[in-house]
């Protein structure tokens, strides 16, 4: 596992968190390892059903269909606990409906990890070229 995608779990798993789901819920495990994987390879996202619940089967060593089963159980638990509407708040991300499907969760979670991948890159780049334009001398320590 390298350093990326440890900060790719992270992230992911912070959102789970905010929309309730619970590590102890099959689910949370499924969702996690999607969204990393759409997140990485973003046309895993127009094929779900054969390609992406095919990876995670593997994965886990289950039925496919298990897979989308346990991710709705997760949606309907977060559902009950106002996750949703928590994460939207969080997010400003809206879902299309009140009880998103397992596709529209994915994406939109894997498309909130890219989007804050490359706004952390932007805010460290900025807070880069503002410190070296305010100091006179570009090195930090005086060597001589």
């Amino acid at each position: 596992m390298n350093f990326e995608h440890f900060i790719l779990e992270k992230e992911v798993a912070l959102y789970l968190l905010i929309l309730k789901i619970s590590p102890s819920l099959k689910g949370y495990s499924y969702i996690m390892s999607g969204v990393c994987r759409i997140a990485q390879d973003i046309t895993k996202k127009y094929n779900m059903t054969n390609r992406l619940y095919n990876e995670i089967s593997q994965e886990f060593s289950v039925n496919k269909n298990l897979i989308d089963r346990a991710m709705r159980h997760a949606i309907e638990v977060s559902i009950k606990r106002n996750g949703i509407s928590d994460f939207e708040k969080f997010s400003s991300f809206d879902f299309s409906s009140d009880k998103p499907t397992p596709r529209e969760l994915l994406t939109i979670l894997a498309e909130k990890a890219i989007l804050d991948k490359y706004s952390s890159i932007n805010k460290f780049y900025q807070e880069c070229t503002q410190t070296l334009d305010k100091e006179k001398d570009p090195l930090p320590y005086n060597l001589w």
